[in-house]
């Protein structure tokens, strides 16, 4: 019953948040409020990109296959992608980001005192999920993460990590979302680099949870075909559960990709690249979100913050005054100018 009462999709319609029709499968419709409370996360997360040194990027959505053959998502991934053909020639449309950063990284050389460069990006993103494992807006077809990807030198590595520890737990803070439980996805059997880097990338995420001082469990060979990955999980109101901030310590798209930067005794060097987001899919994190607060958002989330309740006719066109006069301060304001009775109005 009480999973019932707060699964997001229930909430999602009774806010009138976003809906879903097979006309298009696992590509959530958000309605006017959901558009907002997605778009205030998005703006949320920017400011923190401010904060934290990143530099916002867009990259197409559509790749030849070619790209996806170097960075290895051909061979393991193509199952799962939207693949079609024009001009004779085969494109997929992107699942991640990662392989664009790559190419955006390589336009020219760099240098050492270039990096850490740290591009984000909340572009569309197409998985093709099957049908049968598709849920609500927490698993889809279509959605966008706070993804970013940092470019660095392995020195770099360890005060990154730190650095994504502390905005991921300010984020935590800000949306009063509780400890996660946190696991280290290791390499799978088709990991594409070498085994001296497979060991010297979990050893990384290892040693940086321990730094920090915070537990963590092994999940085993559930890492990307390119790295190990930490997963910061949470359940939801089924106790399922769902992984939202990941940080990800690669060493092989680099390569696959050819990038390189001048190091300082101006030999070529292959950076490191970090993978990492902090709510992961937005759509995933909103349906967990949703449940995790029963729809009842913080105030400068809610869609609406403020209601004006008339009590009859006669005062509608105050109430509209009053609206106005908030929405000059800056609040979201609705009016309720309906014929119900004000203990009516209150309890919709």
């Amino acid at each position: 019953e009480e999973a019932e009462k707060n699964d997001h999709r229930r909430i999602g319609t009774d806010l009138d948040l976003f809906s879903l029709d097979p006309v298009a499968p696992g590509s959530p419709f958000f309605h006017p409020k959901g558009a907002f409370l997605y778009n205030a996360l998005i703006d949320y997360v920017r400011k923190l990109y401010v904060k934290y040194g990143y530099d916002e990027v867009i990259t197409p959505l559509i790749f030849k296959s070619d790209l996806w053959k170097t960075s290895g998502h051909y061979e393991t991934f193509k199952n799962d992608m939207f693949m079609f053909k024009a001009e004779d020639a085969e494109y997929g449309v992107k699942p991640m980001n990662c392989p664009g950063h790559c190419v955006l990284y390589g336009v020219r050389r760099r240098s050492y005192r270039e990096l850490p460069l740290r591009y984000a990006e909340f572009s569309r993103l197409h998985r093709f999920e099957r049908s049968g494992v598709l849920s609500g807006i927490t698993r889809v077809r279509s959605f966008a993460q706070d993804d970013a990807h940092i470019f660095c030198t392995r020195e770099q590595i360890d005060t990154e990590f730190s650095a994504f520890l502390e905005m991921t737990q300010e984020v935590y803070r800000t949306l009063g979302l509780g400890k996660p439980e946190i696991a280290v996805a290791t390499c799978p059997p088709n990991y594409l680099g070498t085994p001296e880097m497979k060991a010297e990338a979990e050893t990384k995420l290892m040693e940086g949870l321990k730094k920090a001082g915070l537990p963590f469990t092994i999940n085993a060979g559930q890492g990307a075909h390119y790295a190990p990955k930490v997963e910061f999980n949470f359940r939801d109101t089924l106790d399922r559960v769902w992984t939202l901030s990941t940080i990800q310590v690669d060493y092989v798209l680099p390569a696959r990709f050819r990038l390189a930067y001048t190091a300082s005794d101006s030999r070529p060097n292959t950076p490191v690249m970090l993978h990492r987001a902090i709510l992961g899919s937005l759509e995933r994190f909103l349906g967990i979100y949703i449940e995790h607060t029963g729809g009842n958002f913080p105030l400068w989330l809610a869609p609406t913050q403020v209601r004006v309740l008339t009590i009859t006719d006669a005062q509608a066109e105050y109430a509209a005054k009053i609206a106005a006069a908030l929405r000059e301060k800056g609040f979201r304001v609705g009016v309720d100018p309906s014929g119900d009775k004000v203990g009516a109005k209150i309890r919709e």
